[in-house]
């Protein structure tokens, strides 16, 4: 819910400063107080440094307030729609996440590089908006995780829910299927999803490590259906293609039930199939590997590109951005807490004009 509030939520950590920023004040104070001990005690000295006790908790008060709004004003506040904005026009994605027991291989796993490009495209699909989401997750079998939306938080918070401990059990495959990896079945789903009267302005994103054990290419009818509808799938395949890697589970690594004394289960990333999606469907291939994945990057520079659809029915209205009155109160107190250091020194006694003046040596005195 924080991410609805605010569009930064990541600036709240830093309000984990202000303790430090006491301590290490309280720390200077002591040792200024040290360096003006070594000084001795001269009345014009302490009254040259001497400070109220009032003005000095004053300006602490003010400096931590505004430290604080400040960080707040960073978190970027929003709330209010603006029922007036028009939303601009974009593109239907369909994210297709291969969940198969293959995606928890190497550390971090593929299914970690998966989710965190995932989280960065809702970013990027949020800072431009207009464009449509949605999310198809598979296994032996596929599922609809986020149906089509303009709602990236959402999305996002449903990217993040995806546990490997406990996955939806919709996914898992029937007991007479060959493999627990059905690509076919999500890019089928994904098709599906879209409405066929944004023809054009539509694209599945696939992401997986194409290790099907069946390698019966299960995937060659969906792909051409996509093709026939003008559907360009773009793959990125996640996961080590040069050597083997265990799949890895709470228990430890995976072993083959009907064999356990086999050894470990392995799996490396399989390009050919990925490859061969997009070359289908006229797509691109992105070779992820073992990194980070770009997706934010990807789909501004190769899908944000091309034809945009008009508005759909669903379009939400964008959240109102109130970042600035906090922005502008953290000046303000800011510039007080500096203001009030004026009246921090204690004013000097001026001399009584009635009194008796002083004896000048030399002067002979009745």
């Amino acid at each position: 819910m924080l991410r609805h509030w605010f569009l930064n939520p990541w600036a709240f950590p830093l309000l984990g400063l202000m303790p430090l920023l006491g301590l290490l004040g309280v720390f200077a104070l002591r040792r200024r107080n040290r360096a003006l001990a070594r000084l001795g005690n001269h009345p014009a000295l302490e009254l040259l440094v001497a400070e109220r006790g009032w003005v000095r908790v004053l300006r602490g008060f003010l400096a931590s307030l505004g430290l604080t709004v400040l960080v707040v004003g960073m978190a970027g506040p929003q709330w209010g729609r603006d029922w007036t904005q028009a939303t601009a026009p974009g593109r239907d994605l369909v994210v297709v996440l291969d969940l198969s027991r293959s995606m928890f291989a190497e550390q971090p796993s593929r299914l970690h590089w998966a989710k965190e490009g995932l989280v960065s495209l809702a970013q990027a699909l949020k800072e431009r908006g207009g464009h449509r989401v949605a999310l198809v997750v598979f296994a032996g079998r596929a599922k609809v995780a986020c149906p089509l939306t303009h709602d990236y938080d959402h999305f996002r918070e449903v990217v993040e829910d995806l546990d490997p401990g406990r996955l939806p059990p919709e996914i898992a495959p029937d007991d007479d299927d060959p493999s627990g990896t059905r690509i076919g079945t999500g890019l089928r789903a994904a098709v599906e999803l879209h409405e066929p009267r944004f023809a054009g302005y539509q694209d599945v994103l696939l992401l997986s490590d194409g290790d099907d054990p069946a390698r019966d290419g299960e995937w060659r009818l969906p792909a051409a259906e996509a093709r026939s509808r003008g559907i360009p799938v773009h793959t990125v395949g996640i996961g080590n293609p040069y050597e083997d890697s265990p799949i890895l589970t709470a228990d430890g690594p995976m072993r083959d039930p009907d064999d356990p004394d086999e050894g470990p289960v392995k799996t490396r990333l399989q390009e050919g199939p990925l490859r061969e999606i997009a070359e289908i469907t006229e797509g691109i291939y992105i070779p992820a590997h073992t990194q980070a994945l770009p997706l934010g990057r990807l789909f501004r520079e190769r899908i944000e590109s091309r034809p945009a659809r008009e508005d759909a029915e669903d379009s939400l209205p964008q959240y109102q951005q109130h970042y600035a009155w906090f922005l502008g109160g953290a000046l303000l107190l800011l510039s007080l807490s500096v203001v009030v250091s004026g009246f921090s020194r204690p004013r000097p006694v001026r001399p009584d004009r009635h009194s008796a003046a002083p004896i000048i040596e030399g002067e002979v005195t009745r």
